[in-house]
This record gives C-alpha cells, sequence and structure tokens, in this order.
C-alpha cells in the first residue's frame, strides 16, 4: 500500500481520540492484545533502552528534550509523542527525522497480517507497535515513550523501561481517570515498574502521596526532581528563556541553560529531565554535560507558548486544561503585560472549558470562538454560553482559515493574539501563520518573522 492507502487502512480501526471510550478499562485499552502482537513480530521493544514518560502536564515537552539531550550525546534515539500537531507521521522519530511515507505505508504493510490477526486492536495501538517494530529496525539504542492517556493500560505501558518519569499531575480525562487527583495520580502510577527507578515532577501533596506509597510498595526507586534540583529564572525574549539550576545542597555549582521554551514551568520541566539524564549515567549511559546544554538548547517542541513575532505578536500554545491555562496566562503576563490580548479558542467538549475560561478570560480584551469540526469540538455557540459570564466581548468565527484575521484586526498594532483550548486549534492557526506543516523547512511568512 502507499501512504494514502496506509492512512485510509488506519482509519478503518477504532480512533479514542476521535471518539473517546466511555470507560478506562481493559476491554478498551488490552495491553494483552499488544503484548500479543508484538509477539507475533519478535518483540522488538526488547531490542532497545528505553525511557517512559507519563503525567498531566509536560509530557511531551520532557519526552521532546530528553530526546534531544540524548542524541546530542551522540545515541542513536527514538521519539514516540502523541498527538501530532500537522502530520501523522510526527509521532515517529529517529534520530530527530520523522519516518517517511514511504517506509511508514511499508512498515504498515509488513505488519498488516499480524494487526488483523488480532481482534479489537485499536488506531493508537496499531501506532505504537508501529513505532515499536521501527526503532528496531533503525536500530535506535534508546527511545522514548509519551504515554498517550493515563499510564496503566497505555498501549506502551508494555516496555521495561530504564527509566519512568511522571510529570505534574492535574485534572483532566477525569471522565476516564477519575475525579480526584488521588485516582489520576494512581492511573499514572500504573507505568511503575518493580526495581525500575521513577522520578517524579513536582507534585500536589495528594499525588505525591499516591506515587511514593505505590513505589515504595513495588521496590521501585523514587526521586523527586523538585528536591533534587534548584532553579531561578534570569530573563525570558520571545523565543527563548535563559536560567540557572544547581544540585540541591550545591549552590555553588551552578549551570546555566537557555531552551527555546517559555513559561518557568518549562524550567521545571528541565528539572525531570536533568534527573531522568542523571538516572541514565549512573546506569552507564555517556551523557556529558555538554549534551545536556547542547540537548535543551536545540529542542525543537511548537505550539508549546510559540510565538510568531508578527504585527500584531501572535503566541500559539496548545493548553487544553486548567493547569496549562494559568501557565499560559503566567508567560503573557510575562511578556506582554500591557498589551491587549485576543483570544482564539476552540476546544474538545470533554474538556474543563469553565476552568480554561476562568483562567483566561478575565486578562482578554476580546474572544474569537471557532472549531475544526471535528466530531469531539464543541461549536462556538455553544462556547459563547459559557463565556457569557465573563466581561469579555465574543466574536464566533465558524471558519477556521478566517478566525487569525479576524483576531488580528481586533488585536491591532499594539495587542497581541493568543491561540488556546486545543492542539488542534493551535496547529490550524500555526498552519495560517507559517503555511508550512512542521515537517518541512520553516519559510517565513512576510508578514511575521521568528525572533
Amino acid at each position: 500500500m502507499d501512504y494514502h492507502s496506509a492512512l485510509t487502512y488506519l482509519n478503518n480501526y477504532i480512533n479514542y481520540e476521535v471518539k473517546p471510550a466511555k470507560a478506562y478499562a481493559p476491554e478498551k485499552f488490552n495491553l494483552n492484545r499488544v503484548r500479543d502482537l508484538l509477539e507475533l513480530i519478535d518483540n522488538p521493544h526488547l531490542q532497545y533502552s528505553s525511557v517512559h514518560i507519563a503525567g498531566t502536564k509536560g509530557k511531551g515537552s520532557v519526552a521532546a528534550m530528553t530526546e534531544s539531550v540524548l542524541r546530542s550525546a551522540s545515541h542513536v534515539t527514538g521519539l514516540y509523542t502523541s498527538p501530532h500537531i500537522h502530520d501523522l507521521r510526527e509521532r515517529i522519530r529517529v534520530n530527530g527525522d520523522i519516518i517517511s511515507q514511504e517506509s511508514f505505508a511499508q512498515l504498515l504493510t509488513d505488519l498488516q497480517p499480524q494487526i488483523e490477526a488480532t481482534e479489537h486492536i485499536t488506531y493508537y495501538e496499531i501506532m505504537t507497535i508501529l513505532a515499536l517494530e521501527w526503532f528496531a529496525r533503525q536500530r535506535v539504542e534508546i527511545a522514548v515513550l509519551e504515554v498517550g492517556l493515563g499510564g496503566r493500560l497505555d498501549a506502551t505501558n508494555v516496555v521495561t523501561p530504564s527509566v519512568c518519569a511522571i510529570t505534574t499531575i492535574s485534572y483532566d480525562h477525569m471522565d476516564l481517570l477519575g475525579n480526584t487527583i488521588e485516582d489520576i495520580a494512581s492511573e499514572k502510577a500504573g507505568i511503575i515498574k518493580t526495581g525500575i527507578p521513577i522520578v517524579s515532577g513536582p507534585q500536589s501533596a495528594s499525588a505525591l502521596i499516591v506515587l511514593e506509597k505505590h513505589a515504595i510498595s513495588i521496590k521501585a526507586p523514587f526521586v523527586d526532581s523538585s528536591k533534587e534540583w534548584g532553579w531561578e529564572h534570569i530573563e525570558s525574549k520571545f523565543s527563548s528563556q535563559l536560567f540557572a539550576i544547581w544540585r540541591v545542597g550545591q549552590h555553588q555549582n551552578i549551570s546555566r541553560h537557555r531552551i527555546p521554551l517559555l513559561g518557568h514551568h518549562q524550567i521545571e520541566n528541565v528539572t525531570i529531565v536533568t534527573t531522568i539524564i542523571d538516572q541514565l549515567c549512573q546506569q552507564g549511559w555517556n551523557i556529558p554535560q555538554s549534551a545536556l546544554s547542547t540537548g535543551l538548547n536545540q529542542v525543537k517542541w511548537p505550539v508549546r507558548c510559540e510565538i510568531f513575532n508578527c504585527r500584531p505578536p501572535i503566541l500559539i500554545d496548545s493548553a487544553h486544561n486548567r493547569a496549562s491555562a494559568s501557565q499560559l496566562n503566567q508567560v503573557l503576563t510575562d511578556l506582554f503585560p500591557k498589551q491587549k490580548k485576543v483570544l482564539i479558542f476552540g476546544a474538545m467538549r470533554d474538556k474543563d472549558i469553565k476552568g480554561m475560561f476562568a483562567e483566561l478570560l478575565p486578562h482578554c480584551s476580546h474572544i474569537v470562538l471557532t472549531s475544526t469540526g471535528a466530531p469531539r469540538s464543541i461549536l462556538p455557540e455553544e462556547l459563547e454560553v459559557i463565556a457569557a459570564g465573563y466581561d469579555c466581548p465574543t466574536t464566533l468565527e465558524n471558519n477556521i482559515e478566517n478566525t487569525l484575521s479576524t483576531a488580528t484586526k481586533l488585536a491591532g498594532s499594539n495587542g497581541v493574539v493568543v491561540v488556546a483550548g486545543s492542539i488542534t486549534i493551535a496547529a490550524s492557526i500555526r498552519l495560517s501563520v507559517t503555511s508550512k506543516p512542521l515537517y518541512t523547512t520553516f519559510r517565513t511568512p512576510k508578514q511575521c518573522y521568528e525572533q
């Protein structure tokens, strides 16, 4: 099959990203069928080491930074993340390069008999198996795997990694993972393995108790990155931020790093990455300090507070829960304290829209409500009802193509356009700005330039 046929074939399988499951249960998310299929293709995931990353906020950023550091240390790396921004193939990368259309199609063709022999297999499970097999074929040394949903029943949880990590846990996917932080943390803790170091990012007290208790119960060494590292923000530009970091108790040994990711939360994510790298070094991996600095500096992870320095500036973020919206609001306060803010917002109907509005709308002068038309998307008219309680004028724009133009006119030359609510919305607006997908060389539009 060719690439177009491969995409058509994949779309025949149930995709919980498009139509959410009604329960996070083994009959929907079944690791046994993933293991059985991997057994049929000689267990490719056993041919290389891995780092496994779960969490609510920042797991993709931590995965991207970790892979970039490992690649900078001259290791052959795999990176598996989800969802994608512009092209499905972005989810599967070797040494930073996404899998080619030809290789993707051939890979799916090769595995088609085993896929069809596995009852009830899902779209995401197939993608995970394709990634694990591709990494083996490309002879990667170490793969960094981001959990898609939860942890315990996620298809990636078939690996026995060198290090596990759980980034900050907050409220998201409550319909599947539970309505309390403790319930959500319990699902995330499902990736912890006996004897495997587990690195935790900054957590609430209730989440930390759950994670530590689970780690102790199965004798997994537990490392809290917030107790390992101290940090201080130094400066932010539109394209990067500079900060200092030091091991707790060793303030005299300060390192400075610059990362092309904005927000203090990304510095916290760096402490998780640094702890992961530290654990790998203790296991014998050669990762010099220079590789850490280079990898952090050169990481590419778009639509995470990504700023295009146009007139007006455009900040595109994929914040889709209340905690991420709060982090976005802090970046706006730091970089655009006096400019009026016009928010482009669209979201999936199962998200905490009221919570996101509570964080963002008090600070915005106007909101443009839109939708990509995806089955899970909430309509602009429904968003307008939720936004009615705020003193923030609204404009409805059902045509995503016109949304950016509308917001730009409302912001004027002295404002800033902010995009949030959904990675789908962020991707659509970014494509309007750049006119080029991520997997091609960025070509600066006439009206914009990146600082």
